[in-house]
């Protein structure tokens, strides 16, 4: 009797160690590995976790600059900035030093907006781009001497409006969640993206606490590089690696300030304005309950623009819109002069 009992327990026995080891296995490799040479509260987004963070070009030649329109995988840009993704899945973009505004329509076609400026407006240097519910274009510019120019444009591309601020540079629009207007960044002010009777644009300035900056943060040719209006009505706008918010109730706040956020780009939350998503000196990150994790950047062992998974691939960041499904983040990347697309679900 004993021996048959040590013949049905022995397997079960084993069985049970191999479960036991297989578990810790499978533990060991759904937790993020942590640098230690980093701040305690960012996080490296690794294998297996990083599986979802996979990085795709989904338009472009990878470092080939150029000016050419047509299938996605053969065109080529040269200083795409600024993007906004449409209702309809389109991408529109600031291509820089092509002095243009590209689209990327969803069915894989890039093509270049014609926009009929008067001959004392032509469009140079492209930072921001907006395109409104109904069609209409909004672009911030940099022009010579720090000064900042802003368009508007018809559905068809015809000239609206346009309005030169002297000695004022211009950084960042954002959409209303609620309303069909933009917001904009105009040195240290963030105002409504609406022409004035007197043909100016802008009003409606926001009443944030300006002491909250710096004597280097307001001096001239300097501005908001990030903006992002969330769906909790609280705008966040950033300078530098600082990041803060103005909330509906009119209280200014710097956000994680012990957080080493990088230089900030771009922000982005989802629509429970419980994830953060920054483009920050060309990484992509994400705050959660005060946890910053860096899902995708540049990768000095091999800088070549590669596409892969997480920390593998190589990133250079600099704008992001995040999809309606909030299971991708799309964004340019001005270091291999392409659009990509980073799987986040």
């Amino acid at each position: 009797m004993k021996n048959l009992m040590l013949r049905v327990a022995l397997p079960c026995i084993l069985l049970s160690i191999l479960a036991t080891l297989n578990g810790c296995k499978k533990e060991s490799q759904l937790s993020p590995s942590i640098d230690q040479n980093v701040n305690d509260s960012v996080l490296l987004a690794t294998s297996p976790t990083a599986v979802l963070n996979v990085v795709s070009t989904i338009a472009g030649i990878p470092n080939s600059p150029g000016f050419t329109n047509g299938l996605a995988k053969t065109a080529q840009f040269n200083g795409p900035g600024s993007l906004q993704l449409t209702k309809d899945g389109s991408i529109y973009m600031v291509d820089t030093r092509n002095n243009a505004i590209r689209k990327l329509s969803a069915d894989g076609n890039v093509s270049t907006l014609v926009l009929k400026t008067p001959p004392y407006y032509d469009l140079q240097s492209p930072s921001s781009v907006g395109v409104d519910d109904a069609g209409n274009i909004f672009v911030l510019s940099r022009i010579v001497d720090q000064a900042g120019q802003t368009y508007v444009f018809d559905p068809k591309g015809n000239f609206v409006a346009g309005y030169e601020n002297t000695y004022t540079a211009l950084g960042a629009l954002a959409k209303d969640p609620y309303e069909d207007f933009f917001w904009f960044t105009s040195h240290n002010s963030i105002r409504k993206y609406i022409v004035n009777a007197d043909g100016s644009i802008g009003r409606d300035n926001v009443p944030y606490d300006e002491n909250i900056l710096t004597e280097d943060e307001t001096r001239r040719g300097q501005t908001f590089t990030g903006l992002f209006v969330g769906r909790n009505r609280i705008i966040y706008f950033s300078i530098g690696s600082r990041l803060f918010e103005y909330t509906p109730k009119g209280t200014t706040l710097q956000l994680y300030p012990n957080l080493n956020l990088g230089s900030i780009s771009a922000i982005v939350l989802n629509a429970d304005s419980r994830s953060m998503y920054l483009a920050a000196d060309g990484k992509i990150e994400r705050i959660e309950n005060g946890k910053l994790t860096v899902l995708a950047g540049p990768n000095s062992s091999t800088p070549d623009g590669r596409d892969g998974t997480g920390l593998k691939a190589d990133v250079h960041a600099s704008s992001l819109a995040l999809g309606d499904h909030e299971n991708s983040l799309y964004f340019s990347d001005y270091s291999t002069n392409t659009i990509r697309k980073l799987k986040l679900k």
